[in-house]
C-alpha cells in the first residue's frame, strides 16, 4: 500500500515523520514480528483505538503498538477527526487541518495537560479524499515518554 505520514505539532520543528500502513486489516489484532512480541503488548490497526490506549514506540504506520500505560509510552489515543471533502490539501496543510480538528476534541486529565501536545496521524495523497480520518495523540510538548494516562 502507499505510505502514509504522520505530522507532528508544528511548534516541535514542524517536522514530518514519513509512514507507511496499509488499509485496516480484516481481522482486529495484527500479528507481532517474531521475536518482537512483548508481554502485554498489542499491535492493532488505528481505527481499532479507544479514548486512553496507550502506543509505544511512536507509530510510524497505522499499524501502531498498544502497551500499558503504566510503563513510559510515546503517545496516547484520544479520538478522531474526520478532515472535511475537500482537494488535497498538501502534507504540511493537512497537518495543520487535522492538529485544528483534533485540538478541541481532544480531553485531558486536568493536572496533566501542561507540556502536552498533539500529534495526527493522517492520510496521504494516494488515498485522498476516500480516506480523511486524521488519528489524534496526546504527546509530550518536549518530546520525552509518557508515564500514566493523560487522556480521560
Amino acid at each position: 500500500m502507499t505510505p502514509r505520514h504522520l505530522t507532528v505539532a508544528a511548534f516541535l520543528a514542524g517536522a514530518l515523520a514519513g509512514c507507511s500502513a496499509a488499509p485496516a486489516p480484516a481481522s482486529s489484532a495484527v500479528p507481532a514480528p517474531a521475536g518482537a512480541a512483548q508481554p502485554g503488548v498489542e499491535q492493532l490497526h488505528a481505527s481499532e483505538l479507544r479514548p486512553g490506549d496507550c502506543l509505544a514506540p511512536m507509530p510510524q504506520s497505522f499499524v501502531v503498538t498498544l502497551m500499558s500505560c503504566s510503563e513510559p509510552h510515546a503517545a496516547e489515543y484520544a479520538t478522531t477527526y474526520v478532515v472535511p471533502d475537500q482537494p488535497w490539501p498538501g502534507e504540511e496543510a493537512l497537518g495543520a487541518l487535522a492538529r485544528e480538528g483534533c485540538a478541541p476534541r481532544m480531553r485531558y486529565v486536568p493536572e496533566r495537560r501542561s507540556g502536552l501536545t498533539v500529534v495526527a496521524l493522517v492520510p496521504e495523497e494516494a488515498d485522498w479524499p476516500r480516506h480523511r480520518t486524521a488519528y489524534c495523540l496526546a504527546v509530550r510538548a518536549d518530546g520525552g515518554e509518557l508515564v500514566g494516562r493523560v487522556i480521560l
